[in-house]
């Protein structure tokens, strides 16, 4: 009894050609869909190019209500409740940041305040934020 198997072979040649269709398809979509829409070395959510300018990046920074240097080469930012309520490893790697970005330049430290108070400071030591002030009336403990 002799098989006849041409036709299987053609069958099995057209799914070949169409799984190797399907995988390069998907392929080119997974390559066009899945890239980066910012292009590489800006920080997010900063327009290009001002990524390196200090006073650049907190005019854009929605977590920033104000900043101006003190008498001391000190940057003092003014923050606002986006910031004082982001948690504190955001509120660091900000900080950190804006210090490296001052620090290139001034030989100061970052001060940030919020409702006029000191919360946090960013030096060469590092992050140190400042422990909430006690409120009028309470004994300290």
């Amino acid at each position: 009894m002799k098989i006849n198997l041409s036709s299987t072979r053609v069958c099995v040649s057209s799914a070949r050609v169409v799984l190797l269709a399907i995988i390069l398809g998907s392929t080119l979509l997974i390559n066009g869909c899945g890239g980066e829409a910012a292009p590489e070395g800006t920080s997010a959510g900063y327009p290009a190019g001002v990524s390196e300018d200090i006073e650049q990046q907190l005019k854009y920074d929605a977590r920033v209500e104000s900043f101006e240097p003190d008498d001391a080469e000190n940057l003092v930012v003014e923050v606002n409740d986006s910031w004082a309520s982001s948690p504190e490893g955001m509120q660091e790697r900000a900080a950190g940041q804006w210090y490296a970005l001052w620090h290139a330049g001034h030989s100061g430290k970052v001060i940030v305040k919020y409702d006029g108070n000191v919360v946090a400071t960013c030096s060469a030591e590092g992050y140190r934020p400042e422990p909430p002030a006690a409120a009028e009336g309470e004994p300290e403990g």
